[in-house]
């Protein structure tokens, strides 16, 4: 089906599920429109594509020789194809409590938590996802629960031109310790739309680690959002690698609801061809004693784009609060960009928060250095891009992961 005229959703319209978020969301994009470069917080990402595009809901097809997909060893596992959990190659801790999305809202396990924060009425992606999404999972972490290992998620698309939406509640009660790895991985050349919602609760004293690593090969538009609220005490670490994606935007917004959290935020973009690369991220601190820490990345080669818009909020009540920013970009041939804004916003006194944007090329001088040693330009700028990315990579605790990613580099 072709997607009407700023109406993306009318790929779903067969689709009909229940509940109160949904059906308010349903109603709310009656009046949004898929949205376009005059939005300012789409001014740099152009849409169009998705409206020319023949789509068809994605269904349950396999995918051969799916193994060698599983990359990461010693792991926990869940395995989704075009949004459909695969339970035969899913490997799951017996501590924790797993559900299909549409099992979960019917158990009433998603009350009070499905579209808390989200917000629904504005973000036409957000209300897109509330109210169609029938893939995903509900995902509990019991109080006082450490998992021993990672839990690895791997979503995959089986190469069509296939349009799905995917929506996962996390909740990790007090005092659990979790850390949760997703693989995005692709099949053939096709198109495909992709949107996944992720609403994560961490309580208090728990720590949570949340990883994306997007390397779809195909020609994917995919926009996520990941929303998560945080209490007294608690830890988020966030991580995000883009290597792959025809157009990608990453929402992540954390909602800084506790005294003495701490927040972690790393980001790292390398791109090729004509991808588009779109991160916009918010810390919005609204108790005190909290700390924050936020550094993206990006490298930028032939005609790709990157886009990074971070906000950090600091509201009235959030005295004593320590957030930082940074996003650092190196640009690799005369056609890519990278467009930039940190945006700081305060109305607390006692605070200590710093913002600030970097873009340039690789230094000529310490290749001019390397090369009157011996060294050839094409190695001293593979070590040259290997300390800048390098930052971050380090930033990873689990090291198969860590291995992994500078391999793929």
């Amino acid at each position: 089906m072709v997607a009407t005229e700023k109406k993306l959703h009318d790929i779903f319209n067969d689709v009909v599920l229940q509940g109160e978020a949904r059906q308010k969301a349903l109603q709310a994009l009656e009046n949004l429109q898929i949205p376009t470069t005059k939005h300012e917080e789409w001014k740099y990402t152009n849409l169009k594509g998705l409206l020319n595009e023949t789509w068809q809901l994605a269904s349950k097809n396999a995918i051969s020789e799916i193994e060698k997909h599983f990359v990461l060893q010693d792991t926990y596992r869940m395995v989704f194809i075009n949004g459909f959990l695969q339970e035969s190659h899913s490997i799951l801790p017996k501590q924790v409590e797993m559900l299909s999305i549409v099992e979960a809202e019917k158990k009433g396990k998603l009350q009070g938590y499905f579209a808390k924060t989200l917000d629904i009425e504005k973000d036409y992606f957000n209300a897109l996802n509330t109210a169609f999404a029938q893939n995903g999972y509900f995902l509990h972490i019991p109080a006082k629960v450490v998992l021993d290992k990672p839990l690895v998620i791997y979503h995959l698309s089986s190469g069509e031109s296939t349009a799905f939406l995917q929506r996962n509640v996390i909740i990790a009660e007090p005092s659990s310790e979790v850390q949760v790895i997703n693989m995005y991985l692709a099949e053939g050349e096709h198109v495909s739309f992709a949107s996944e919602v992720t609403e994560i609760f961490v309580s208090e004293n728990a720590h949570f680690s949340f990883y994306k690593l997007q390397n779809e090969q195909n020609k994917i538009y995919r926009v996520d959002t990941t929303q998560v609220e945080q209490q007294n005490y608690s830890h988020f670490a966030s991580y995000t690698f883009s290597l792959a994606g025809h157009l990608v935007r990453n929402n992540l917004n954390m909602l800084i609801e506790g005294e003495h959290c701490e927040t972690l935020m790393y980001g790292l973009s390398y791109l090729k061809g004509k991808s588009h690369i779109d991160h916009h991220t918010l810390a919005d601190h609204r108790k005190p004693n909290s700390y924050s820490n936020e550094l993206y990345k990006g490298l930028f080669d032939e005609s790709a784009t990157g886009v990074f818009n971070g906000k950090i909020y600091v509201r009235p009540e959030a005295q004593k609060t320590n957030a930082y920013q940074q996003n650092r970009n190196v640009l690799l041939s005369e056609q890519a960009s990278i467009y930039t804004k940190p945006q700081l916003e305060i109305w607390a006194d006692d605070v200590k928060c710093s913002h600030g944007a970097t873009t340039g090329k690789l230094d000529e001088t310490a290749l001019f250095y390397m090369r009157s040693r011996g060294i050839s330009e094409a190695v001293a700028r593979k070590i040259l891009l290997q300390a800048f990315a390098e930052e971050v990579i380090e930033k990873i605790p689990f090291e198969p992961l860590q291995e992994y990613i500078k391999n793929l580099l």
